[in-house]
């Protein structure tokens, strides 16, 4: 535009000065400026009369600049969610909300390939191992990673690869069938061992105290197949690690939380097991709470991007930048390096949506937790629309291009929220089971052990009304557990639906005496600030009640750490949770919903839990993907006809952040935010 604008002035000056040189009269100049409106830019001509003759010159505004959206500080990254960690130590750590902490303060050997699942790139490793550099052996029994030299812990120290190897030792000897353990048990001590004391007795997992008091020479012998697996050489730089069986997921396994390195001084000096094999089964099966207690489970010492600055439960937990962080090459193309360009990460415990909401539209909140529900509520503010599966590609919202957030759809999700049965529930205390029999006022602690009870609770379940209200419409409902696509899946299994007169039918069926006419009281409870699991409490405390007025469920909200203690417990007759998958593969779903994680909750009898194990032993070692199927068609029909889980639907969601917020990727395996990647303007 100055250029225009010096192009006319100069235009006036020369008239002038052309008139006032010249002797003889001349006519009066004339300036005629007009304005016009054209396609919404404003236009401005200047006619100028220089000796009789008219020049036009043409001055166009430069278009209105796009709205900016600045931080009012791009150095501090604030987000409000539902919940808070329960602990953050990578070896018993099973959740989200603990794991997308451990993924910024702590560090695997390699990590994901940005927003790729299935490929990996070197992060504490220096390289991938593979056949070609020879890290993995022809067998595919040993794999060796070479290790980064001068990576420093947060204290300062420098990590070796004797931390490295100290790191999955513990993990896999702390063990507990509450642990992501059984990942790792598997391909190093064998198919079907879900936790490390299986090997010292088939009845000890879970029992500290039993373990304790095995025999010497036995404990002695199981941790040292664990040593003897994995064997750290500071001087070559060098962890190899020797497996079981050949295991196609191994390296899809160790670039998860549960595969951190952790400093072992630190470990030790917090309480932790201190590397001898005689002492390793007074460190078995550490609770929540205790690690806490020692400082290990709310307090870190990792080589990550970030550093625990502090944590108040309930309320906020803060990470700020590592300034000595090791990282100079990118992990991936555009990848950050470098100290992060977010120095502090505050995350708040928000349960109330409206809370949130309020931060996030006041701009005090980068991003906030928003349930499917609240959708069309933050769509309001929405300005720019971008598709993840489009690579990314972002364009302004018609109608309201200047609103403040940003929002990326079509996240397909590699997780699912289900209803589970406990099918002997601990009754020591227990509110949810009221009386704890067959009285109006109460269940037996084995009422769900009878199938014609768990299938009138399928059959009551208004699952059309659970997608319309919970998950506004954004779902498919799963036939079996594994997700739609994977090996083994069928598009034609028979599932539960909908139908109060089946029901009854079935609820009539039971087993227990004088069920029907005397009714019964329990307690489902859920996650506080979940709105889609607490919709699907209350819809089987409307239905249920429907089918008889003396069916009286109630419905209870728990903060995250209190509801998953109960369930760890087997406290809660019925739990609404939900399995986000540690790899892709169908093993990662058939086993914990039946053998592992939610089988051992619900407290499954010996000889379904026996079933079970034999279908995902034959599943996992088999090669042949068509055979493979086959096997899972097993464990799908055993699963309809047992209905220990009611599988329900897989979501396509949505994310929402301020259109300051940079360097936004979707990794459907990641347990939250990797904060390293994001800045602000």
């Amino acid at each position: 535009m100055r250029n225009k604008l010096f192009i006319l002035g100069s235009l006036l000056i020369v008239a002038s000065m052309v008139l006032g040189a010249c002797a003889a009269p001349a006519a009066e100049p004339q300036t005629i400026i007009q304005t016009v409106e054209v396609e919404k830019e404003v236009v401005k001509t200047v006619e100028v009369q220089v000796e009789g003759e008219t020049m036009i010159v043409t001055a166009t505004p430069e278009p209105m600049m796009a709205k900016e959206f600045k931080s009012a500080d791009p150095s501090t990254y604030v987000v409000a969610q539902i919940g808070y960690p329960e602990l953050i130590d990578p070896a018993l750590t099973y959740e989200t909300a603990g794991g997308e902490i451990i993924q910024n303060v702590y560090e695997t050997l390699i990590t994901y390939d940005k927003d790729n699942p299935i490929e990996f790139v070197p992060q504490l490793a220096t390289e991938v191992p593979s056949l070609e550099n020879g890290g993995i052996t022809d067998d595919g029994l040993t794999y060796i990673f070479k290790i980064r030299q001068g990576v420093k812990f947060h204290d300062g120290t420098e990590m070796t690869p004797s931390d490295v190897a100290y790191s999955i030792q513990r993990g896999l000897l702390q063990g507990g069938y509450s642990s992501p353990q059984w990942l790792l048990t598997e391909p190093f001590l064998g198919v079907g061992v879900s936790d490390i004391a299986e090997l010292v007795s088939p009845d000890l997992g879970d029992d500290p105290e039993g373990l304790q008091a095995a025999d010497p020479a036995l404990l002695l012998e199981t941790c040292q197949k664990v040593t003897d697996a994995i064997v750290a050489d500071d001087a070559a730089g060098t962890v190899t690690m020797h497996l079981a069986s050949s295991w196609g997921p191994f390296l899809a396994t160790l670039a998860n939380g549960w595969g951190s390195v952790q400093s072992m001084a630190w470990a030790v000096s917090m309480g932790a097991w201190d590397g001898d094999c005689a002492t390793w089964q007074n460190y078995y099966g550490k609770t929540s709470d205790q690690l806490n207690e020692m400082g290990l489970g709310n307090q870190e010492m990792g080589t990550g991007p970030y550093k625990l600055d502090h944590w108040t439960p309930g309320e906020e937990l803060v990470m700020t930048a590592f300034e000595d962080y090791w990282r100079t090459e990118p992990a991936w193309d555009g990848g950050p390096t470098g100290v992060p360009a977010l120095k502090t990460v505050i995350i708040k415990s928000v349960d109330e949506f409206s809370t949130r909401f309020a931060m996030l539209q006041a701009g005090d909140a980068d991003a906030v937790g928003i349930p499917l529900a609240n959708y069309s509520q933050a769509d309001e503010l929405v300005g720019e629309t971008c598709d993840i599966l489009n690579d990314y590609a972002c364009q302004p919202m018609e109608g309201n291009p200047d609103g403040q957030l940003r929002r990326y759809t079509n996240a397909v999700g590699v997780s699912r929220t289900d209803v589970f049965f406990t099918f002997d529930i601990n009754a020591e205390g227990n509110n949810f089971i009221g009386s704890g029999q067959i009285d109006g006022n109460g269940i037996p602690a084995d009422f769900f052990n009878d199938v014609h009870v768990r299938k009138a609770f399928a059959y009551c379940f208004n699952y059309d009304q659970y997608l319309s209200d919970a998950l506004a419409g954004q779902g498919v409902r799963s036939n079996n557990i594994m997700l739609p696509g994977m090996i083994g899946y069928q598009d034609d299994s028979p599932i539960y639906t909908y139908d109060p007169a089946k029901c009854e039918e079935e609820f009539k069926a039971s087993t227990w005496e004088g069920l029907w006419d005397t009714g019964f009281r329990m307690t489902i409870a859920y996650n506080t600030g979940n709105t889609a699991r607490q919709t699907a409490a209350q819809i089987f405390q409307a239905e249920i009640g429907a089918v008889n007025p003396n069916f009286i469920v109630e419905v209870t909200g728990l903060p995250w750490p209190t509801f998953l203690k109960n369930q760890r417990a087997s406290n809660l007759p019925i739990f609404i949770s939900g399995w986000l998958e540690d790899i892709h593969d169908p093993h990662n779903w058939v086993v914990p919903y039946t053998t592992g994680t939610y089988g051992g909750r619900q407290n499954l009898p010996a000889d379904l839990k026996a079933q079970f194990q034999d279908i995902n032993s034959r599943g996992v070692t088999e090669s042949d993907p068509a055979k493979r199927a086959d096997i899972y068609h097993e464990f799908n029909q055993l699963m309809y006809d047992n209905v220990s889980v009611i599988p329900m639907f897989v979501v396509t969601g949505n994310t929402y952040m301020q259109r300051w917020v940079e360097g936004y990727y979707y990794n459907p395996i990641s347990s939250g935010v990797y904060y390293y990647a994001r800045s602000k303007q």
